[in-house]
């Protein structure tokens, strides 16, 4: 029998039922079946990325009685006879977010399949990520306040506690690693709510099941080292990039090499990131917070996502009465 590039043993013509089976097994308890949604049910309004076979959408989707909602729609370009390994992601990340309940994660709404295309509806943000209010205000000769930078570092850290002491249904699972911790994936409303979104490279810790064929797919600036050496990681991993995003943040264009408008042109040299990170102009305290979540030894990080958010809460406590949450309303309203 012909083999299907996607790797030994697949077939040319795989079933959708099959997808299901050749799925991490450790993302979810049960099988999710394909709902009756068709891909007609969605207007689509703009165009958001495209990506590795995945365009994403921002779409209405409508029903009866002239109901509408604003959705994320993440499509398969090709159908999965063609793009076996397209598919799969797609199906690993619904069974996963089909698990999720948290207010700083996005919602998986549905997953579909129509003319052999799959297809992930996630729950819209109304407002922009963090790559986008970076680059507006640095484009315009501004700093990213403090009291942002903090706001965004205790709610992800709050995401990454959830994910990283998730359980399977029936008590089993040691947690899920995120491993895509960037600004674009960080999202921002006009509410002032703060949004991890991405589940395509999230994995159980301990995991050995390979994405697309590589052991640790990541965007380089914001990849932990031990990821960038070809380890899976664990969710010390996912602190390293969230102090990465945090470091950032505080520090301007200048913290990375490249243009400041798409996390995948960024380019972190550690050596003088780390530098930068002990000269740079910054609170005393925020500055030991990230040079611990970036140290290069596992070890010598923070112990927990739950660690780290107490330590940016504790300073977000002393240097400022709010949260943060009526300026980043004001920003996002400004800039998005």
């Amino acid at each position: 029998m012909d083999q299907h590039p996607g790797g030994p043993g697949v077939s040319e013509t795989p079933t959708p039922e099959d997808l299901v089976l050749r799925s991490d097994p450790n993302l979810l308890d049960v099988d999710v079946e394909a709902p009756v949604a068709r891909l007609e049910d969605f207007e689509i309004q703009r165009k958001l990325a495209s990506n590795e076979g995945i365009s994403s959408h921002l779409a209405l989707r409508r029903g009866v009685f002239g109901f509408s909602k604003r959705v994320m729609l993440k499509v398969a370009d090709e159908p999965f006879q063609k793009s076996l390994a397209v598919a799969l992601r797609l199906t690993d990340e619904a069974r996963l977010g089909m698990r999720l309940s948290h207010p700083n994660l996005l919602q998986t709404l549905d997953l579909g399949r129509d003319n052999d295309r799959f297809f992930l509806v996630r729950e819209w943000v109304d407002g922009m990520g963090l790559r986008s209010l970076m680059h507006t205000l640095w484009t315009a000769g501004e700093s990213v306040p403090v009291e942002i930078v903090l706001r965004v570092g205790v709610h992800i850290a709050r995401a990454l506690e959830y994910l990283h002491h998730l359980r399977g249904f029936h008590g089993s699972g040691e947690g899920i690693v995120h491993r895509a911790v960037t600004p674009s994936n960080i999202l921002l409303s006009r509410a002032g709510e703060v949004r991890l979104a991405t589940l395509f490279m999230a994995r159980p810790t301990g995991s050995t099941t390979q994405i697309d064929g590589t052991h640790a797919p990541s965007i380089p600036a914001y990849r932990a080292p031990e990821l960038a050496s070809g380890q899976m990681g664990d969710p010390r991993s996912d602190l390293y990039s969230l102090g990465a995003v945090l470091y950032e943040a505080i520090v301007g264009p200048e913290a990375f090499e490249g243009g400041t408008h798409s996390d995948w042109v960024r380019f972190r040299n550690d050596e003088a990131a780390r530098q930068t990170l002990r000269t740079a102009d910054m609170e005393p305290r925020l500055r030991s917070i990230l040079l611990r979540a970036m140290d290069p030894d596992v070890e010598r990080r923070f112990g927990s996502a739950s660690e780290l958010k107490d330590s940016l809460r504790h300073l977000q406590s002393q240097l400022s009465r709010s949260d943060g949450d009526q300026l980043l309303r004001d920003l996002v309203a400004r800039s998005a």
